[in-house]
């Protein structure tokens, strides 16, 4: 069976993040890659597929950093090794000026 195609193009970017749960504490982590539908992150636990989380992280733009703030969903949530879960969030609900910045993050 081959794997389903992604819908965005991924770019790597590697930056601080945190992810919220409703409920829980703010998790600190780290973005591996970004894609217009969504971001791929180490954390140190695990994240529940299907979970609603809140996902903060700033990046390098134009010389600065920019913060993005947005909704998101756990689409998966592996082991790898000691460095933690690799945890993929597909983005839900992000309004229109944090869209503009990761499609600048895309194209830069």
């Amino acid at each position: 069976m081959k794997p389903e195609p992604r819908s965005f193009p991924r770019k790597v970017m590697r930056c601080q993040a945190i992810v919220v749960v409703p409920g829980g504490n703010p998790v600190r982590c780290r973005t591996l890659d970004i894609s217009l539908g969504g971001l791929s992150l180490m954390l140190s636990e695990q994240l529940r597929v299907g979970q609603e989380c809140t996902i903060g992280f700033e990046a390098p733009l134009d010389g600065k950093m920019v913060r993005v703030m947005g909704q998101g969903k756990v689409v998966y949530s592996i082991l790898a090794g000691a460095d933690g879960f690799r945890v993929g969030m597909q983005f839900t609900n992000m309004d229109g000026a944090n869209s503009k910045i990761v499609a600048q993050l895309m194209m830069g």
